[in-house]
């Protein structure tokens, strides 16, 4: 509480002082032997001068802690204002995102974010692509961690898509023989240099250019980002569903997700975008800019 009248703050429960509550050391016998009671304001026990607190001087030696809390200076007529502390110990207007901001775990800014959150991405492959790196899905090796089924279970488990080896993260992106031909074929559409069919090899390369703003880099991450949504998804049917679909359809799939959110861009006209358009096979009138 930010002191003005002293009305509306209780000057041993509330928090307005940097030893707060005051009752946490000084007990309600003490409080009462002084003439004071639990529900007095911070405004009671300051002189009508403001010149000095009311409480009696034995105290100071009893609780010297009482000697550093400077008496407020009292506005009659003003409420007192909640604030919130941040962690810096400034006092701000109180919003949630003071709160949040102080309350949240905080790590380092990981050098991938930009390659996942952006303006033009698709925020449901987004967030699955979040997961992927964050190795948070429910991939049968980690399964095996949980000792989640029988121990005959666990050693029938095999990659839904090839059938061979127990499915895991960097498994089934991409060196399952299945999601290797998909994303052998996706990627076709798009310039990755050397990136390899190992996620340690993706992740570096999305950590090289997270930064960068160019038409051909946003789509090579929408692209990551829509294979791996697809193929998990995939992978999930095949457990649970009927449905099974070839590399050539699911290819196919990812790539006309891809296009369309292409053909969302905003709208320039420039030429140096004609290779681009050609390759995903968008007509030559609509040239694109990233937003």
């Amino acid at each position: 509480m930010s002191i003005r009248s002293g009305r509306q703050t209780n000057a041993w429960s509330d928090n307005w002082c940097p030893f707060s509550p005051i009752r946490s050391f000084i007990s309600p016998r003490v409080i009462a032997n002084a003439g004071f009671t639990l529900s007095s304001m911070v405004a009671d026990l300051v002189a009508d001068d403001n010149s000095q607190w009311l409480w009696p001087e034995a105290w100071y030696d009893t609780y010297p802690v009482l000697i550093n809390i400077d008496t407020p200076q009292i506005l009659a007529g003003e409420h007192d204002r909640l604030q919130w502390k941040d962690l810096d110990g400034n006092l701000q207007h109180f919003e949630t995102k003071e709160v949040w901001n102080s309350l949240r775990n905080r790590e380092d800014k990981v050098l991938w974010v930009k390659s996942v959150w952006f303006a033009q991405c698709i925020p449901r492959h987004s967030f699955h692509l979040w997961l992927v790196i964050k190795n948070k899905l429910k991939t049968q090796d980690r399964l095996t961690v949980w000792e989640a089924g029988s121990a005959t279970n666990l050693q029938l488990m095999c990659c839904p898509l090839c059938k061979c080896d127990r499915d895991s993260r960097d498994h089934l992106f991409f060196q399952c023989q299945f999601s290797s031909e998909v994303w052998g074929s996706v990627r076709e559409y798009v310039d990755m240099g050397g990136v390899l069919n190992t996620w340690s090899s993706i992740i570096q390369w999305m950590e090289r250019v997270s930064d960068s703003r160019t038409l051909e880099h946003i789509i090579c991450k929408i692209l990551v980002a829509a294979t791996t949504y697809f193929i998990w998804q995939e992978r999930n049917n095949r457990l649970f569903s009927t449905l099974v679909r070839n590399a050539e359809a699911l290819s196919k799939i990812i790539v006309d997700t891809v296009r369309l959110r292409i053909m969302g861009f905003k709208v320039s006209g420039e030429p140096k975008y004609d290779n681009i358009l050609e390759r995903w096979l968008i007509s030559k009138n609509m040239a694109l800019e990233p937003g």
